[in-house]
């Protein structure tokens, strides 16, 4: 993911909504649209300049995937708690409102960018193979159409955030026994059944079947993003869950000083593995398993700790002003479709053929033109897939 922004926004009967969690949604994703602006731009390579050395935060975009992962399971636990650990809906209901919700707007993309394929290769506007591609094979085609890319990645090369989909829509399968676990046993057991799930999961994946890797294929790759859902769900209880006022205080006790050494932690890597050009960045990438999963800790932290803040506090303000929660109702739309769009805006800068002097202009258009058409076209296509509009007018429903 989301990675999406059609998680539940059903909350707690104490609290109505929760429009930061939007905001943040809305600065993930924009932490990854930019991000890929600084790729086309750039590459991998760094900035030491004092006026664009911030800008080198855009490489590590990944981490804008996390925050979808943590807020996904976030989300989809308030209902569960709200209505005593269950599924309201049961799991089938669950199951038929993810699909609902994920799957028209990941196939209506899907489609769109295969019909602009069609009539003009997009394959030369992408910044690397694994991105839009000239030619289509039919192993990519059935990989992206079962959404089956954490499974074979190799074949992940129409779109290339549509990974991320996969395997949040895979962890869904997950969702209603981590529910069982909680309704069962309680939330500091299920915490500790999950986290067993989840290594055991990782560990298959990393130690494949014979027959797995036969077919080369992998294992829900990448496996350890079951970690980030169960801490986002658990930072749901640890917000919302019953006798959270209680215990409020008295669990900051704890998660303070998780908090603190969490962050030294995160510092310390980052700063270890830092992102100066395309090797470096391959360097990051083999420690990502560690790196996501110690920012998941807190992302989480910091998600109990805004729960916890009054509506009109800074943070929350900042988070929730109308700028960054309107962009977060379609973050799920602007994740899939900014892509294509910023592949295409490159192009026409390429076809500008500006001295390798100006690289800053060619980020700068494609931060202002790449980003304002991505976010324009990701609330228009949102209207229609992601809130139903589709469906309506297939069955003439009008309102």
């Amino acid at each position: 993911m989301k990675i999406s922004s059609q998680v539940d926004r059903a909350e707690p009967k104490t609290h109505s909504r929760l429009p930061f969690l939007d905001g943040l949604r809305a600065l993930a994703a924009l932490w990854v649209v930019l991000g890929h602006c600084h790729l086309f731009a750039y590459g991998w390579n760094s900035h030491q300049s004092i006026w664009t050395k911030a800008i080198n935060a855009l490489l590590y975009l990944h981490l804008g995937v996390v925050v979808f992962l943590v807020l996904s399971g976030f989300c989809l636990a308030l209902p569960v708690l709200r209505n005593q650990n269950r599924l309201s809906a049961g799991v089938l209901g669950f199951f038929k409102a993810r699909a609902t919700r994920i799957l028209p707007p990941y196939f209506a993309i899907l489609c769109l960018i295969l019909l602009i394929n069609f009539f003009i290769p997009l394959g030369a506007w992408g910044r690397h193979p694994i991105g839009l591609t000239p030619t289509i094979s039919w192993e990519i085609l059935a990989v992206n159409f079962s959404l089956m890319q954490d499974f074979y990645p190799q074949f992940n090369a129409i779109n290339g955030p549509f990974w991320s989909i996969a395997t949040e829509w895979h962890l869904y399968f997950f969702f209603p026994l981590l529910v069982f676990f909680l309704r069962k046993f309680g939330a500091l057991i299920a915490f500790a059944l999950s986290c067993i799930l989840a290594s055991a999961i990782v560990w298959i994946a990393s130690h494949p079947p014979q027959f797995v890797s036969n077919l080369q294929m992998t294992i829900m790759t990448p496996s350890y993003f079951l970690y980030l859902f169960v801490f986002g769900m658990f930072a749901a209880w640890l917000a919302f869950g019953e006798g959270y006022l209680q215990r409020r205080r008295q669990q900051w006790l704890i998660l303070l000083p998780l908090f603190a050494a969490t962050l030294v932690w995160f510092v310390s890597l980052m700063n270890t593995y830092a992102i100066k050009d395309a090797a470096s960045a391959t360097r990051f990438a083999e420690q990502a398993q560690t790196i996501d999963i110690v920012f998941a800790v807190l992302v989480s932290i910091g998600l109990v700790w805004l729960a916890g803040r009054a509506p009109h506090s800074m943070a929350r303000r900042l988070l929730e002003s109308k700028a960054l929660t309107k962009i977060g109702h379609f973050s799920y739309s602007l994740y899939l479709v900014h892509i294509p769009v910023l592949a295409i805006t490159n192009h026409l800068i390429e076809e500008m053929h500006l001295p390798t002097n100006l690289m800053h202009l060619h980020f700068a258009i494609l931060v202002v033109v790449g980003t304002g058409f991505s976010i324009v076209f990701a609330n228009i296509f949102c209207k229609i897939f992601e809130t139903g509009l589709w469906w309506r007018w297939i069955s003439g429903v009008k309102k």
